[in-house]
């Protein structure tokens, strides 16, 4: 119905009310996805994808593709997936998009989504250091694996849904 519904009707598009930009990047649903540079801002309105109404936005969401199938079932091979920026917050057992940003060369960059699990130091006093990150897919035939301090990367957001 809703393929019918997109094929025929014309819509609106209403930023961050009725749809979502969509970024080039593509996260692997594995390790680091290949080295890609991202498209931050669509152009025009064909940037730009409708979401279901039961989704509140915010302009901090966007929407991606996810490949790979280590985050099955809830994240299939190839979906096209809603994220937020701007993780607030405890990070421990989300499902985040992260930026490894050492392995990347001259403009691209490399994504994937995981649980996310750290251990810190805990005799900082005011500023809190990570010694290592697990990321663990959902799917139990792939292995989870870490980073330790010193490595280059960021969480950049927080999945929130698959968009059928």
């Amino acid at each position: 119905l809703r393929r019918l519904y997109n094929e025929h009707v014309q819509s609106t598009v209403i930023r961050f009310q009725t749809h979502l930009p969509v970024y080039s990047l593509r996260a692997a649903a594995g390790k680091w996805g290949d080295q890609m540079p991202v498209e931050e801002e669509p152009e025009g309105d064909e940037g730009w994808m409708e979401v279901p109404e039961d989704l509140r936005l915010t302009k901090d969401m966007f929407i991606a593709r996810v490949v790979g199938r280590s985050m099955e079932p809830v994240i299939p091979d190839g979906s096209l997936c809603v994220f937020r920026a701007n993780v607030v917050g405890s990070r421990q057992g989300k499902r985040l998009l992260v930026e490894n940003f050492e392995q990347s060369e001259a403009g691209g960059q490399r994504y994937t989504v995981k649980r996310y699990f750290s251990k810190k130091d805990p005799s900082k006093d005011s500023e809190w250091t990570h010694i290592v990150v697990r990321f663990e897919p959902l799917n139990p035939e792939f292995d989870a694996w870490e980073i330790t301090e010193g490595h280059q990367c960021r969480v950049l957001a927080e999945f929130i849904r698959v968009l059928e």
